[in-house]
């Protein structure tokens, strides 16, 4: 062995001494290499924080999350009924336990403007479901889930570093939030996360307990449990089949066709990730593949000029296996000084995704280049030069190679090199396809109608807390007078609040009848907003039919409603839907009959991309504001947002110090942020795309300028036999757009039959569009036009006599 490691030191040094003499070979075949190794290692690490590292909990494959189903009313995957909840927890024999959460958030109070804190309310037994310990103190009792003793709380680690500088004794601490007393109980460890949430602070429900009896109809739980040892998803999945079928038996009126679906809970996290990171990791792995036929290429034209170095030390006893070994050598110390290269370069994207990733990406901060990235950055790194090494090595020490010494070169090592940049161009063509779609996707996305003019307004939330607010009365008059403030500021046109701004992706639902249905027609469900009567004008949504609501509905006024446009197509069959008669909640429920007096257009719910859900929006005097309430006000003006944002605050603050001003952002913003994941993976992909095409044109002008330069003698012979400046441009331009036109067929093909994997990401596109198909071919074409002029333009400068006289 010994023997050995000093031929390969040996090697390597031979390798450094060579690669030093070349410098513009070896400084672009690093840079080359460190790219590709780079964006690998990057996307490696993003896809190890969101898909495949293990939750930070005992056992995590043993977690499952609970939901219910209901195919009347679409329902496939939809948050639980508490009362459903409590049996489950009675009827299964195949949890450990089974506990809920709810996301909230509360304001830490008493120090200037309340802080806001993203928190969970969750049931006493939830830390135990997970398997987790607190780093501090203890978890809740099972008696602290209910009201008046659920007056407790845990902090997360940051918080207790940040909030409360880390205080040792910060156990039995208390602490206001949201106006009342809580007293801490616990801090959780640094390595805990609450999963698909940046929580800072965690509370028990604090309910009734005859919540867990009486509300079958509200649905607002998240659920997770813990399969026993031995018991598999599909065991558990039959038995609470079982156990849904005998509550609909028992509560028809709320449990009709209600099912229960179970998912591993690692897997309800990443779900709606997995498409797009797996389609990002395939374009890197291609634009790897790109990179080594790159390399490769340059290897063969660096190759070619040392035939003569080849021949001597084969002259002097050298086999071709050690020709090869050496050529290997250079190649592994090519891609070691890419790999670290490669390494520096995932760091800085690491840095540079932490703020441009979108925060709806689960475990995005988790993103770090740990030891399992830095392992996949080694692996790809040795990888690399049996993918871009072996060919140029092989094809370099043949002997007809070494007997090849002409200036036409060889017309194997030319034929190759070709095949290397169809290979590029033909990766290429795939990732510029998947970029076009997405790109089109994206704009047509950007293009969607909301339903609301996002121009000239700004929006915010605010949080009226219970202690405060906890009549009706006074939260209604508060939020008039806050609008009557901010209304006689300058600039500012208009006022309006509502519970759910358009885009944001929540909402209160309720069970709907319509007037003159038969009892039981059960499948309505619509969405509930509350709002005052300039919201509509605030936000730029256009009343389609009757009226708007107004200062004369009342309290004491008969109950009335607008409804969107979904509603009326789909509750009226396209009736003119003003006049009738809504109900919230089923036929025969005490609930009083409301009147549609107005239509208003659709506004975007869920997403630029997601249908509209039927909606109705009751005004503010009329609805249930008990207990404290939360809501959005936009502000409409013609002076710019930051000066509308301060007098509001000024305004707010006159009325309440309290009150924090939260999720400030404009209208405009609002819409351009709901396609942040479309646009993060759309950019990453035409960033890919982009990488592409300049390697495929680095690889059509490296080859097109060393075959010019090889065949000097030719050309000077074609010259001097007549040959015309403008025939000698085409011939050389033909042969460099032989290989990019066979590669575009096939990438053609190719992306043909890899676009379709991508269909779930598109808008408004197929993943066969001839357009893109077309430019992306337009582009190519042009780009690998401009890559053979210059080498084209080098061949008609040929001096027939000189190059004739130089052989």
């Amino acid at each position: 062995s010994l023997p050995l490691l000093e031929t390969l030191a040996q090697d390597l040094r031979y390798a450094a001494r060579t690669l030093r003499k070349n410098p513009g070979f070896t400084m672009v075949a690093i840079l080359t290499l460190g790219l590709g190794i780079g964006a690998n290692t990057a996307m490696f690490s993003v896809a190890q924080a969101v898909l495949w590292r293990p939750l930070p909990y005992a056992h995590p494959d043993r977690l499952v999350e609970i939901s219910e189903t209901n195919p009347l009313k679409r329902w496939t995957h939809t948050v639980v009924a508490p009362a459903n909840f409590a049996d489950w927890q009675k009827m299964n024999t195949v949890f450990i336990g089974i506990g809920a959460y709810d996301p909230t958030e509360v304001f830490l109070t008493g120090e200037g403007e309340p802080q806001r804190l993203k928190g969970i309310a969750l049931t006493a037994n939830l830390f135990e479901v997970l398997g987790v310990a607190p780093l501090l103190g203890r978890t809740f009792r099972n008696e602290e889930t209910f009201e008046g003793k659920s007056r407790v709380a845990i902090l997360s680690y940051n918080l207790w570093q940040t909030g409360f500088a880390g205080d040792p004794h910060i156990v039995g601490r208390s602490v206001s939030l949201t106006g009342k007393t809580y007293d801490v109980v616990g801090v959780m460890p640094s390595a805990f996360f609450f999963p698909g949430h940046d929580k800072q602070i965690y509370i028990p429900f604090g309910f009734k307990p005859s919540i867990f009896v009486e509300h079958r109809r509200p649905h607002y739980l998240n659920v997770i449990a813990r399969l026993r040892d031995g018991v598999s998803l599909a065991q558990a999945s039959r038995q609470m089949t079982g156990v849904a079928s005998r509550l609909e038996q028992m509560y028809p009126d709320t449990n009709t066709k209600m099912g229960v679906r179970l998912d591993g809970f690692h897997d309800t996290l990443t779900q709606e990730k997995r498409p797009a990171l797996a389609m990002l990791l395939s374009a890197v792995c291609v634009l790897f593949l790109i990179v080594c036929s790159n390399v490769a290429n340059l290897q063969l034209g660096c190759a070619a000029a040392r035939v003569r170095e080849f021949s001597i030390r084969q002259a002097l006893g050298a086999g071709r296996a050690r020709l090869v070994r050496q050529l290997l050598t250079e190649s592994l110390a090519l891609s070691l000084a890419g790999g670290a290269l490669g390494l520096a370069l995932a760091v800085f994207a690491r840095a540079a995704l932490l703020r441009w990733i979108p925060a709806a990406i689960p475990r995005y901060a988790e993103l770090r280049i740990d030891t399992w990235v830095v392992f996949f950055g080694a692996a790809i790194t040795v990888l690399a030069p049996l993918l871009f090494g072996i060919v140029p090595a092989l094809a370099s020490s043949r002997a007809d190679s070494l007997r090849d010494r002409g200036d036409t070169g060889s017309r194997r090592g030319r034929s190759l090199r070709n095949v290397l940049v169809g290979c590029e161009v033909a990766l290429s063509v795939v990732l510029v396809v998947g970029a076009g779609l997405l790109i089109r996707s994206l704009i047509g996305l950007e293009n969607v109608d909301p339903g609301f003019n996002p121009d000239h307004a700004v929006s915010f939330s605010l949080a009226l807390p219970e202690i405060r607010y906890a009549k009706s009365e006074r939260t209604v008059r508060t939020i008039e007078e806050i609008e009557s403030r901010i209304r006689t500021e300058a600039g500012v046109q208009v006022v309006g609040t509502g519970m759910v701004l358009p885009l944001h992706g929540t909402a209160w639902t309720d069970d709907a009848s319509v007037e003159g249905h038969a009892p039981g027609d059960y499948e309505r469900e619509l969405r509930h907003n509350v709002v005052t009567p300039d919201f509509f004008r605030a936000t730029g949504t256009r009343l389609i039919r009757g009226r708007s609501l107004n200062g004369f509905d009342t309290e004491k006024s008969p109950p009335v409603t607008l409804v969107n446009e979904s509603l009326a197509k789909n509750y009226f069959r396209g009736a003119d839907p003003i006049g009738k008669r809504i109900k919230f909640g089923l036929m025969q429920d005490k609930d009083p009959w409301v009147t549609v007096v107005g239509m208003v257009a659709d506004m975007k719910q869920d997403g630029m991309a997601a249908r509209v859900e039927p909606e109705v929006y009751v005004p503010l005097t009329q609805a249930d504001a008990e207990g404290g309430l939360g809501v959005s006000v936009v502000v409409r003006g013609s002076c710019n947002p930051d000066a509308l944002i301060a007098a509001a605050r000024r305004e707010i603050h006159a009325i309440d110090k309290d009150l924090a001003l939260t999720d400030v952002t404009t209208l405009r913003d609002l819409v351009h942020n709901s396609v942040g994941d479309q646009r993060f993976r759309t950019t990453l992909l035409a960033g890919f795309a982009g990488c592409a095409l300049f390697l495929a044109a680095l690889g059509v002008y490296g080859v097109l300028a060393y075959s010019v330069a090889q065949r000097t003698r030719e050309i000077g012979v074609r010259m001097a036999l007549g040959a015309s400046a403008a025939q000698l441009f085409r011939m050389v331009l033909r042969d460099g757009m032989r290989p990019v036109f066979a590669g575009s067929i096939v990438g053609m093909a190719g992306a043909y039959a890899v676009t379709g994997l991508i269909q779930s990401l598109l808008f408004g596109v197929a993943p066969v569009d001839p357009p893109t198909y077309l430019l992306t071919f337009a582009i190519l074409a042009a780009v690998a036009l401009a890559a053979c002029v210059v080498p084209a333009a080098k061949a008609i400068r040929v001096d027939p006599l000189v190059s004739l006289r130089e052989q």
